[in-house]
């Protein structure tokens, strides 16, 4: 029930404000809803419509990969029950383990014929390779150490899957992976658990990755199978096989570590495309497939030209429904308005001047109306003047008062000439200690009253340089001064006068009370949407208590006490002014000193200018 009357209030706070526009405008505001509304109507039924096909392959997708996986891990459990009866085998044991050339011979026959009827068991295998660790047996592994990663075969009995390797000794040279496992001797003849050996398979990388070559006619987008180094074993993309999967690394890294299995969406300069991923733990590699966004909703496009063809058409008609109220109704309405401006552009001083028009019943009704309105503006008029009068009266004596303030007002070009006949003097004394401190001052009285509350970092960074100046020559040049600043900070737009306080307190109370000659540095840098500026000393520091007061008085939001005696008031002010201008984010971020090692204050100021004015 209250929903109801949410909704009829709503709805009738909207016919109230459409009724304070002319016809002409509401009738363009109908249409422009219901335009918007057909539009936004389109719009969610193709995003629909693209959501329900990215689903259905998204699911039609992980359905294949998972088919490819069920296919690769049955070729895998066929080799891994190959393996066990290599590496178990009493002969191939004995084999491994013989030293005498001549029982090595012996015992070859009997190992041949095992193999040989072991490899005829899966289709693919190209041969099998024995290689001892621990006597000199070996079958069909002629220089096999040169080919063969043995190196990278764990310690352990099950199968290990290599990555994809050229195997040149086949003609012709074929893609091949090495399934391996170490031997260990059964009888505990050598020493318990010792290894004797290896069974390698050299399998056809088409025996352990089904072909995907024939998808291409069927499916848009690419599908690889990687092994454990990320090399493509197996695609329908030919020309990928045997190479690295390339600029796609990171984003397969993505998808794997996902463990709801969430595609992953990334773009380069080919495009947008979407990328499934899933790893295939039988033989330590994965699956994935790539689409290009492009390509999955390209049927969606005949789609969108007839949405769009039925909005031009909704348009047409709208217009025409348009077209013909205004020919019925605002027609007249705009004669009558044509009538009121053609009064006002003449003036109301003729009274005689009064409105006739015949058209509809309403529109007879309105120029009666208006005409009696007429009568009472002449008898307002007088009272008019009046009040203006009376008003006119009170802003002259407002500006007769400013101006008198601005009388009383010191001149500011007295003090600029008076700094200027000072540094003239200094010039014909031949004192440029003089001439250089009152061409200082000059700059910084004139930006400190000049121009707006913001300005360029650059012209903040000017303005320390002549108060440093000053200082340098009262001092007798007793510290140094490096400005470490960002290039680009200099373009940055901050508020007057927050730089020149810090690099007072570090003259003050910093350097001045040292003995020895001092560094100060200004510097900034940009990070992130923000600014950092920092002004340090190597001076004589700040008492652990006095900091801890400082450090408090920055963290309070409610600001210092302006009457306090506290050294530092005008750290604590620039603080106050940046938070106030830019928010609780920004201002002094760190204020770090100990006893003798000098300090370093931190500001920090968006990039973006002010927030607030100051």
């Amino acid at each position: 029930m209250q929903g109801n009357i949410f909704h009829e209030t709503k709805g009738a706070r909207v016919i109230t404000l459409l009724r304070k526009y002319s016809i002409r405008v509401q009738l363009l505001t109908i249409g422009a809803a219901m335009l918007l509304l057909l539009f936004g109507t389109f719009l969610w039924s193709y995003d629909q419509m693209r959501g329900i096909t990215y689903k259905r392959n998204s699911e039609y997708t992980l359905e294949l990969i998972s088919t490819i996986q069920k296919n690769i891990a049955d070729n895998a459990d066929s080799i891994n029950r190959i393996l066990p009866n290599i590496a178990y085998n009493e002969t191939i044991q004995r084999f491994l383990m013989e030293r005498e050339r001549l029982a090595q011979f012996e015992l070859q026959g009997g190992v041949e014929a095992l193999l040989v009827n072991l490899q005829s068991m899966k289709q693919g295998i190209d041969r099998i390779v024995l290689l001892s660790t621990v006597g000199g047996g070996f079958y069909n592994c002629v220089n096999c150490k040169d080919y063969i990663p043995f190196s990278d075969i764990p310690d352990q009995t099950n199968a290990y899957y290599s990555g994809l390797y050229r195997f040149k000794l086949s003609s012709p040279t074929k893609n091949v992976v090495y399934v391996g496992t170490p031997v260990y001797d059964k009888k505990n003849v050598v020493t318990i658990g010792k290894k004797i050996g290896y069974a390698v398979i050299v399998l056809e990388a088409d025996a352990i990755a089904p072909q995907l070559g024939s998808m291409s006619t069927h499916l848009a987008g690419r599908f690889y199978v990687l092994d454990r180094n990320g090399i493509v074993v197996t695609s329908n993309d030919a020309s990928s096989i045997g190479q690295p999967i390339g600029g796609m690394a990171e984003e397969v890294a993505q998808a794997l570590q996902d463990k709801e299995g969430e595609p992953v969406k990334f773009q380069n300069e080919e495009g947008d495309f979407i990328l499934h991923a899933r790893p295939v733990p039988a033989i330590g590699g994965s699956i994935i497939s790539v689409f290009e966004t492009a390509d999955l909703f390209s049927g969606l496009k005949d789609m969108l030209v007839l949405v769009l063809g039925i909005f031009a058409l909704s348009v047409v008609i709208l217009y025409a429904f348009y077209t013909a109220i205004s020919r019925n109704i605002l027609n007249p309405i705009r004669a009558f308005m044509k009538i009121i401006s053609g009064l006002r552009s003449q003036g109301l001083d003729n009274p005689n001047k009064r409105v006739s028009l015949d058209g509809y019943a309403e529109i007879s009704i309105m120029a009666r109306q208006f005409n009696t309105l007429l009568d009472e503006i002449d008898d307002l008029a007088a009272k008019l003047v009046d009040s203006k009068t009376y008003i006119y009266e009170l802003k002259l004596l407002r500006k007769q008062a400013e101006l008198q303030f601005l009388k009383n007002q010191i001149n500011p070009h007295f003090l600029y000439n008076t700094l200027e006949t000072i540094k003239g003097i200094a010039y014909v004394k031949n004192v440029p200690e003089i001439r250089e401190m009152t061409d200082s001052l000059g700059l910084i009285f004139r930006y400190s009253i000049k121009g707006g509350d913001d300005v360029r970092f650059e012209e903040e960074l000017a303005i320390v340089n002549a108060y440093i100046r000053i200082q340098q020559i009262r001092f007798q040049d007793r510290f140094d001064v490096v400005y470490d600043v960002d290039e680009r900070s200099l373009r940055v737009s901050v508020i007057k006068m927050i730089l020149q306080p810090l690099v007072e307190n570090a003259v003050f109370h910093g350097i001045e009370p040292s003995l020895e000659r001092c560094r100060l540095t200004v510097g900034s840098r940009i990070e992130g949407g923000s600014m950092l500026i920092w002004v340090q000393d190597d001076g004589v520091g700040i008492e652990p208590a006095q900091l801890d007061e400082i450090r408090t008085h920055i963290e309070d939001k409610s600001g210092p006490d302006l009457t306090s005696d506290t050294k530092f008031i005008g750290m604590l002010n620039v603080n106050n002014r940046i938070r106030y201008a830019y928010g609780p984010a920004y201002g002094i971020v760190s204020v770090d000193s100990e006893p003798s090692n000098g300090t370093r204050v931190v500001i920090k100021v968006p990039c973006g200018g002010m927030t607030n004015a100051v």
